[in-house]
C-alpha cells in the first residue's frame, strides 16, 4: 500500500466517527408528555407543534396523553408513566410534598380559561346572577386536589366567605359535573370556559364568571419534568421548551393555527374555540419565567384552601435552569 494510501485510511475513519457523532447528537428523542386534563384548549400547544413540525425540527417526537386529573398526573410523574408533565400551578403542592419532580416552566398567567359554568336547568342561570350568588351554593369540581378546587375555593376566599362559603364538590371528569348539575345535586361546576362558551351557543347554559379575575397575579399552568428525566437528558429538556416556546409565538401570530388544531384533537365546534381563542390568549406567556407575585399567590392559596398547612418555600419547587436567559 503506498503512503498516500495509508494516510487517507486515518482520515476516512476520523470522518466516519464524525458522522457517526453527528447522527447521534440529532438522533431523535421520545418524549412522553401528559397533559392534566384531555380536554383542555391551552393545552394543545403541544399539538400545534407536533402538526407544524415544530418539535420534529428539535429532533424530537411526542408521545401525549391525558391523566384526567393533577393527581392523577402527578402519580404518573412519580411512577415513570410520563416524562413531562402539562399541569397547574397548585400542582406546586405535589412537588413540595417531594414528588420526584420540579417545575420546569410557567406557561399561563390568569386564569380565564376557567370558570363557573352553569347550564339552563341552574338557579344560577338567569342574566341577573353573579358572582355574589355562589356564596353556599354547590359547585362541582374534579378531585380535591385538581386546579378547579382551588379555585372555587379561591374566589370564596376572595368575596371574604373563607375556603368552604361555596361547597367544592369533587365529582371526577366534565360528564359527571354535567350530571350532577343537571339533576340539581350541584348548582354549577368550575371548569374550562369553553364548555359554557359551547353550552350559550346551544342556548344551553352560559359561563357565570371567569376565575382569572379573581386571581389576576397567577400561573394557570405549568411544565413538570420528572427528576430522573431531566437528569438523564437535560438537553432534551431545554430543545422541548424552546420548541414549546417557538409553538406559543406562532399561535399569537395566527389564531388559525390553534383554533384548527383544536377543532380536531378536542372534537369542539370552531366557533367556540375562536372565542375562547380571544379571550384567553392574553394569560399565554411568552417565555416560561416564573413571576413572583404569582407563586406567592400560589403559596398563599394552597394555605387559604386548607391544601398545606404552610405556605412552601417556593423556590425550591422550580427551576429556570432550562429556559433561555431573560
Amino acid at each position: 500500500m503506498n503512503k498516500t494510501k495509508r494516510r487517507a485510511l486515518p482520515a476516512i475513519a476520523a470522518a466516519a466517527a464524525l458522522m457517526a457523532m453527528t447522527h447521534m447528537a440529532h438522533a431523535t428523542d421520545t418524549i412522553r408528555v401528559m397533559k392534566v386534563v384531555p380536554q383542555a384548549f391551552q393545552l394543545t400547544v403541544v399539538d400545534v407543534g407536533v402538526e407544524k413540525g415544530i418539535f420534529a425540527k428539535y429532533d424530537l417526537e411526542l408521545d401525549i396523553s391525558g391523566a384526567g386529573s393533577g393527581a392523577k398526573l402527578h402519580q404518573a410523574l412519580a411512577a415513570d408513566g410520563a416524562d413531562i408533565g402539562l399541569g397547574t400551578g397548585p400542582g406546586m403542592g405535589f412537588v413540595a410534598k417531594g414528588a420526584p419532580e420540579i417545575a420546569i416552566a410557567a406557561t399561563h398567567g390568569a386564569p380565564y380559561n376557567l370558570g363557573v359554568v352553569v347550564s339552563k336547568n341552574s338557579p344560577l342561570y338567569p342574566a341577573e346572577m353573579t358572582v355574589d350568588d355562589l356564596k353556599g351554593r354547590k359547585i362541582g369540581v374534579a378531585s380535591p386536589s385538581s386546579l378547579t378546587y382551588f379555585l372555587v375555593r379561591s374566589i370564596s376566599v376572595a368575596k371574604g366567605w373563607g375556603p368552604d362559603g361555596i361547597t367544592a364538590v369533587p365529582l371526577g371528569r366534565v360528564p359527571a359535573q354535567m350530571a350532577a348539575m343537571k339533576t340539581g345535586n350541584t348548582d354549577g361546576f368550575m371548569n374550562s370556559t369553553d364548555i359554557g362558551y359551547g353550552l350559550e351557543l346551544r342556548g344551553a347554559g352560559r359561563t357565570l364568571v371567569s376565575a382569572g379575575d379573581y386571581l389576576p397575579n397567577f400561573h394557570a399552568h405549568m411544565i413538570f419534568a420528572t427528576n430522573k428525566f431531566r437528569e438523564a437528558n437535560p438537553d432534551a429538556v431545554r430543545r422541548f421548551l424552546a420548541a414549546y416556546f417557538e409553538t406559543v409565538a406562532l399561535i399569537k401570530a395566527d389564531k388559525q393555527a390553534m383554533v384548527s388544531t383544536g377543532v380536531r384533537v378536542l372534537e369542539v365546534p370552531e366557533a367556540v374555540l375562536s372565542k375562547a381563542y380571544d379571550e384567553q390568549i392574553k394569560m399565554v406567556q411568552d417565555d416560561g419565567h416564573f413571576d413572583a407575585l404569582a407563586l406567592e399567590a400560589i403559596a398563599e392559596g394552597l394555605v387559604a384552601t386548607g391544601i398545606a398547612d404552610a405556605k412552601p418555600d417556593m423556590t425550591t419547587l422550580y427551576t429556570e435552569e432550562y429556559l433561555p436567559a431573560k
